[in-house]
């Protein structure tokens, strides 16, 4: 079917927990699965899907998600843009059809092993009452590569939800290790 295109084919999967304000104090627990398949240089559509486990909640939440992802190199500078289109599998008239654009921003410093980044992205609910710009989400920070096949990121998060009532404005510190074994 795909001939030796399936080359440009990968799968990922990611475990992660995510804490609130308290780090023992476990808001969720997932396990993304992750298709991508690279049409052209800088050009790749991929298919995920979550699985989650919230403390407050019983059973599993799941959402699907198809995007769009474009990056091109200019000179020192990494530019980036994603597209997708997020399904939750929630009760009706929950936020239930989320469309996500980030745009992405990175610059290469010579003999420097954490190269800034920075990334805006804004959140759209397709509602039964018409379409909701509900957040933005912005976030610095670096990637150091440990050896070969692993890194760990660092980085400030600020998300800003809008068109509510009581909008919360949070900070977040993301800590990411990264092991990819393609590169081993």
């Amino acid at each position: 079917m795909l001939g030796g295109s399936y080359k440009n084919l990968r799968m990922r999967s990611e475990l992660g927990y995510r804490s609130t304000d308290v780090f023992f104090e476990g808001r969720q627990f997932y396990l993304d699965v992750n298709l991508r398949y690279k049409l052209d240089k800088g050009v790749a559509v991929a298919f995920e899907h979550r699985f989650a486990k919230r403390a407050s909640a019983d059973g599993l939440r799941q959402r699907s998600i198809v995007q769009l992802e474009l990056d091109r190199s200019v000179g020192r500078f990494s530019l980036g843009y994603r597209s997708l289109w997020q399904h939750s599998y929630v009760e009706w008239g929950g936020q239930r059809e989320v469309f996500r654009n980030r745009f992405e921003l990175g610059f290469d410093i010579p003999k420097w092993k954490f190269d800034p980044e920075a990334s805006i992205e804004f959140f759209n609910w397709a509602r039964p009452q018409g379409w909701s710009y509900f957040g933005t989400r912005y976030r610095v920070g670096t990637q150091y590569k440990l050896k070969k096949g692993h890194a760990l990121s660092l980085a400030l998060v600020h998300d800003r939800e809008r068109d509510r009532a009581w909008p919360t404005h949070r900070w977040i510190t993301s800590v990411t290790y990264a092991l990819n074994l393609r590169q081993l």
